[in-house]
């Protein structure tokens, strides 16, 4: 959200940075992002400038500020295209979970008041008796 905010006049003067001229990176920020600057120099200044002079650096804005956000998410602990594998990863798996939600479980139940059949909402559609909770059902699993 950082990087979305001040990427427009972030921008140009970061990308006309010259490879390990980590002084211009901090300046940049200083100069362009100065509420977030504290954030990414000078901790991040030389991995920003390895980013952003990438082969595979986007040319996009939006796409920008995806990549450099994406690998610098592992810093230090981790590469920048090490990071961005993770983070790939990350939203395949949350864009691979299903959109739907179980609205309600049943259980068929046989009630002291006479009723078998399904229950609703845990309990006994006849009396409203509610289903107690067991260690079996917890566990999901018998007991022998």
């Amino acid at each position: 959200m950082i990087l979305a905010e001040v990427w427009p006049k972030l921008r140009d003067p970061l990308l006309a940075t010259e490879a390990g001229k980590e002084e211009e990176v901090k300046r940049a920020f200083e100069n362009y992002a100065q509420p977030y600057a504290q954030e990414f120099v000078p901790r991040l200044a030389s991995d920003i400038l390895r980013v952003i002079h990438e082969p595979k650096f986007p040319k996009r804005p939006k796409a920008q500020i995806h990549f450099l956000a994406d690998s610098l998410a592992g810093r230090p602990n981790v590469e920048p295209r090490t990071s961005r594998d993770i983070c790939g990863q990350e939203r395949a798996e949350e864009r691979a979970k299903s959109p739907h939600k179980i609205l309600r479980k049943e259980f068929y139940v046989v009630c002291s008041c006479g009723y078998k059949g399904p229950a609703r909402n845990d309990a006994c559609p006849r009396c409203n008796a509610q289903i107690l909770p067991s260690l079996e059902g917890l566990l999901g699993q018998g007991f022998s």
